[in-house]
């Protein structure tokens, strides 16, 4: 009696599933499963199997129920209750969607995640249970399933659409870091530092979304900041006239293509050129892209407040030399120049700066190497660019002397006798 009662409720479910969809085609397993009153998607998938030869909602092995915008084959069902229903040698389903989860939501901050990468760490996460595999349209079939179910809990997922740019999958969500109010202080400042420069239209929409979310519930503390704290330092008179170029330059050294721009030179003379973006620098505020020019290996420093027009070739991709790095290229340069070869310097400070001059760090090769009984101090660095520590040591006026080596001390000294005597008239 029990037996036939069980099956005569098994033939209830099977009628009112049967009528559920062919009322209500294109629904979802969930919502098949919530209006027959199942429990889960295991026995559903065992009533449609039994009802796969109606043509009223299954033709050609596929059923009039949808998930994640497919409708789901007789074969699809066939892997999950394979995959599901004998859990040996498979994963549970739990800790597949968990495991997905994580690959999306550490992939979601830089942008996304390819589904050929995803399935792939799917594919390891099941030979982590037995080595015997699907076949890859199985694996993948199974994968869209597990995305399918993560959205049915609630997690949005942008998947990407036909002939988008992007293939990337990624959580649908905004990413505010857990941090302290010292910490949301420190951050909203950072970004006051950037005011009046290239990053001034970027940073000020990232400084308003921080006002509405690290500050909702005290507005007042973005606006004591920003009134209590000011930042000096050089900075462009129209920094919107450059804003766009470095967010097509940082583009196209992320993708590798060449740009034509019109660049003024420090002697007001406006050229065309074609280059290849190999990295930005940045130095004090003000921008500079490494790049090689035309077909020329040299590799060659331009600043970007002095591009005046810059179009992007989308289409013409070149190749990113394999040897190149922009840390080891700019690393040992005073600056950003690196047109001379590296070479050691010796600088004596008084004793009027010898104190400052041992708290910062100048260049990554600065050393002390020696104090004298007056208070003054010898520094050493292992340098290029220096044109640009030419200026810098100008700076100190006659708090400073160059010690070696011998041309550099010999252009400061004429550049001294030169502003002598210049106010000596």
């Amino acid at each position: 009696m029990a037996v036939k009662t069980r099956t005569t409720a098994l033939a209830q479910k099977a009628s009112q599933a049967r009528e559920f969809i062919s009322t209500h085609p294109g629904s979802t397993p969930q919502e098949v499963m919530a209006a027959v009153k199942i429990h889960s998607e295991a026995s559903l998938y065992r009533l449609l199997l039994g009802l796969s030869g109606d043509s009223e909602i299954c033709r050609e092995g596929v059923f009039c129920v949808s998930q994640g915008g497919q409708n789901i084959t007789i074969d699809d069902i066939e892997d999950f209750l394979e995959n599901d229903g004998t859990p040996a040698g498979r994963p549970p389903l739990a800790e597949r969607l968990l495991y997905i989860y994580h690959y999306l939501e550490q992939a979601s901050r830089d942008g996304g995640i390819r589904f050929e990468t995803l399935c792939k760490h799917y594919r390891e996460l099941l030979e982590q249970y037995s080595p015997d595999l699907p076949k890859d349209a199985s694996i993948k079939r199974s994968l869209q399933r597990d995305l399918s179910r993560l959205e049915s809990f609630g997690i949005a997922i942008d998947r990407p659409s036909a002939g988008s740019r992007n293939k990337a999958y990624r959580l649908r969500q905004e990413y505010l870091p857990k941090v302290s109010l010292e910490s949301a202080a420190a951050l909203y400042v950072s970004t006051l530092l950037h005011r009046n420069t290239l990053l001034d239209d970027a940073v000020n929409s990232v400084r308003i979304n921080m006002e509405s979310g690290f500050f909702k519930g005290m507005p007042e503390r973005a606006k004591l900041l920003k009134e209590r704290l000011y930042i000096l330092g050089d900075t462009l008179s129209h920094p919107e006239q450059f804003g766009q170029i470095l967010g097509r330059l940082i583009r196209a050294v992320s993708e590798s293509y060449r740009v034509k721009v019109e660049y003024v030179n420090n002697s007001g003379k406006t050229s065309s050129r074609l280059l290849e973006p190999l990295g930005l620098v940045s130095k004090r505020n003000v921008w500079y892209v490494i790049a090689r020019q035309g077909n020329k290996a040299e590799i060659k420093t331009f600043r970007v407040d002095q591009i005046q027009r810059l179009t992007g070739h989308e289409s013409d991709k070149f190749h990113y030399p394999q040897d190149f790095s922009l840390q080891a290229h700019i690393g040992s340069s005073w600056g950003v120049f690196c047109n001379d070869p590296v070479q050691r310097v010796r600088l004596r400070f008084s004793p009027e700066v010898a104190s400052r001059v041992k708290k910062l760090r100048y260049h990554p090769s600065q050393a002390i190497v020696e104090e004298s009984k007056d208070g003054s101090v010898v520094v050493q660095f292992e340098a290029c660019g220096l044109i640009e520590m030419q200026s810098w040591i100008m700076q100190w006026g006659d708090r400073v002397e160059v010690l070696e080596p011998a041309p550099l001390r010999k252009r400061v000294l004429a550049q001294a006798q030169r502003i002598a005597e210049l106010y000596s008239k």
